[in-house]
């Protein structure tokens, strides 16, 4: 899905949606060479999340093709907006035989622990879970950030080989948006490049002026930040809190559809006279309504996943796959069922009578997909899903809805990747249909009075 939204700056990346006219009325033909998909923006206040075992990346030796596993992941979650992934170890009361040496000289250390100390050319053999982790949030950083953020690591050495994500805040120089990735940058380093850069007669005024003016510049610097966000020159974009050097964050210019005369060729001073705001990362979702890409965090165990959720009340819809699961068409509801969202934290063994229909209205919705054996190996090894009394033929009580993504399969087995793509696609209908009726994502407090809390 390109970056349709972003506003080329030359008619050299316009895109053709239709065959143009010639001047003797007749029809060119229709040129396909260029992706010509719009995305529409829309704003959502809902989020959707995928949870997916690091182990799907031990499926296979060569080092390439655990590098395209990942990638076929972060491309899933990008071609259908998914805005958190969980990188899970389904299997973690086991300690593998290549942990083993490294648990004799740490026999106090816990299994995570010990994947730390792997070394980092044996991560994507030995830490799955890191390996996958560090690869999604490589491919979903801007391209022009990944030198400054991301350090150099074995585990992206084939990472240029992969496909490109092609998500609206991977952007150009020249695009125009009215929001921006960037990086914070030292502004004594920005002033004193300026300062290099000027001839010496301007340099020497610029001193004098930054001698008597000390205390105007100290109040800058609390409300401002120097940001690279790809452009020539670093913005200067207004803040609450003074952000951290080198941390990424969302810039907003007040221009919402004209980009400055000049662009992209702006001249330091045009660029600093730039209104920009740095905002929160969630601000082109729910004002703009654009797709902004994935957060990625790790999960110890299935239970982590929810205990560990960044969001206020955790999940209030959870989807289990598996194939014992009923078929995912028959929950999707119609225009006149209805359904009353439930917050789901650990769950207990007597649970309520399972509901018929996906929730019509809900905050933040997460699907969890299985590894080779699925997810039932991975609820009964949860240390913390086992004091629960959860096993394997219950293993359907930690989600809301348990699902079939292929009934009938042709294949004794589908894999993790494929299973997203399939179980993305099969809830795409859901929330597009959802969106338009405008009865997903209502931020009401009240919802809370009824919700059934298992736990």
């Amino acid at each position: 899905m390109p970056d349709a939204q972003v506003q080329p700056a030359s008619n050299k990346r316009q895109r053709k949606n239709e065959p143009a006219q010639k001047g003797d009325g007749a029809v060119n033909e229709l040129d396909t060479s260029k992706p010509s998909a719009l995305f529409e923006p829309k704003q959502r206040h809902w989020t959707l999340s995928m949870a997916v075992p690091g182990s799907m990346i031990q499926n296979t030796d060569l080092f390439l093709q655990k590098n395209f596993l990942a990638s076929s992941i972060a491309r899933a979650a990008a071609v259908f907006c998914v805005d958190e992934i969980i990188v899970y170890d389904d299997n973690p009361s086991h300690i593998a035989p290549s942990l083993l040496q490294l648990q004799k000289k740490n026999h106090k250390k816990s299994k995570a622990e010990l994947q730390a100390l792997v070394d980092p050319h044996d991560e994507g053999y030995h830490n799955p879970d890191q390996f996958l982790f560090h690869l999604l949030s490589y491919l979903e950083c801007p391209p022009f950030l990944r030198v400054p953020l991301m350090e150099k690591h074995p585990n992206l050495d084939k990472a240029g080989m992969l496909p490109p994500m092609d998500i609206p805040h991977h952007m150009k120089a020249y695009d125009w948006h009215q929001y921006r990735e960037g990086m914070v940058v030292d502004a004594k380093e920005v002033e004193a490049y300026y300062n290099d850069s000027s001839t010496a007669s301007k340099s020497k005024k610029n001193k004098n002026r930054n001698k008597d003016s000390s205390k105007t510049e100290e109040a800058d610097e609390e409300t401002f930040s120097y940001v690279d966000c790809g452009l020539s020159h670093p913005v200067k974009a207004r803040t609450p809190v003074p952000a951290p050097i080198k941390s990424r964050v969302t810039v907003k210019f007040a221009a919402a559809s004209d980009p400055p005369p000049s662009w992209p060729n702006l001249s330091r001073e045009e660029t600093e006279m730039l209104e920009v705001d740095i905002v929160a990362p969630e601000a082109p979702r729910e004002e703009g309504g654009f797709y902004w890409g994935y957060n990625v965090r790790r999960a110890q165990s299935i239970s982590a996943i929810y205990t560990e959720s960044p969001f206020d009340g955790g999940y209030d819809c959870t989807i289990g796959t598996s194939e014992r699961g009923v078929p995912l068409t028959s929950l999707i509801p119609t225009a006149t069922s209805t359904s009353t969202p439930t917050t789901s934290q650990l769950p207990s063994q007597s649970q309520a009578a399972p509901a018929t229909h996906l929730p019509t209205a809900f905050r933040h919705i997460l699907v969890v997909f299985g590894g080779r054996e699925g997810i039932e190996p991975a609820v009964a090894s949860d240390p913390d899903l086992a004091r629960h009394g959860l096993t394997k033929e219950t293993a359907h009580q930690v989600f809301d809805f348990w699902v079939n993504l292929v009934p009938g399969q042709g294949s004794r087995t589908i894999r993790t990747e494929e299973a997203v793509w399939v179980g993305l696609m099969g809830l795409r209908a859901y929330l597009d249909a959802l969106d338009h009726v405008g009865a997903v994502g209502d931020d009401d407090d009240d919802d809370d009075d009824d919700a059934s809390v298992i736990g």
